[in-house]
């Protein structure tokens, strides 16, 4: 029996809110490396992240994180850029990436804050030196039409060579990691 979940997801600078319909499956690196080829998205291993475990989707959803396509931009320090978005229609920090380094950053929230809610698949390390620009950028098996922006977003920034750009795909799919319970299966529609 298929549970389908309601969500309303909540972008501030991008779709308002919309109602979509969600079924939840698990995932793996297998089946996201097979979507991501499938779509025809140059990327590699060290690119693709996913979410901890179930505790950090439910603190993305809690806190409207949930949110497909939506990017995150940190300057060479590692600060998140602030006023991503406002007064503008999606993409708009994408149009610009290359004032982006350059913008104001809040020293609060760090990437490395960011990086601690999630796994890079091949277990690289992310932060590197002489980097202007982390960009992290989030998508969905289970929202596929609204990642096709996301990975719209990542194949046009993958071509840019004005600014040294560090890139990750952050997958928001339940994973076959987690080792979820039956009881969470069930609730999440799963089984």
């Amino acid at each position: 029996m298929k549970f389908v979940a309601l969500l309303f997801f909540v972008s501030s600078f991008c779709f308002g809110q919309k109602q979509i319909e969600i079924n939840f499956q698990t995932e793996n690196d297998s089946t996201l490396i097979q979507y991501l080829k499938e779509n025809k998205i140059d990327f590699s291993i060290n690119q693709i992240a996913t979410l901890k475990g179930i505790r950090t989707f439910g603190e993305y959803s809690r806190s409207n994180k949930l949110v497909v396509p939506e990017a995150y931009f940190y300057n060479s320090n590692g600060e998140l850029i602030k006023n991503r978005g406002k007064g503008t229609y999606c993409g708009a920090e994408i149009k610009k990436i290359a004032k982006i380094s350059k913008m104001k950053s809040d020293p609060n929230q760090t990437l490395q804050g960011f990086l601690k809610d999630i796994v890079i698949i091949d277990k690289s390390e992310f932060i590197e030196e002489r980097v202007d620009v982390y960009i992290v950028i989030t998508w969905a098996k289970f929202l596929s039409e609204e990642s096709q922006t996301s990975l719209n977003w990542f194949s046009s920034l993958i071509k840019q060579d004005k600014l040294k750009i560090k890139f990750l795909l952050l997958n928001l799919d339940i994973q076959e990691s987690w080792r979820l319970t039956d009881d969470q299966k069930k609730y999440l529609g799963i089984i």
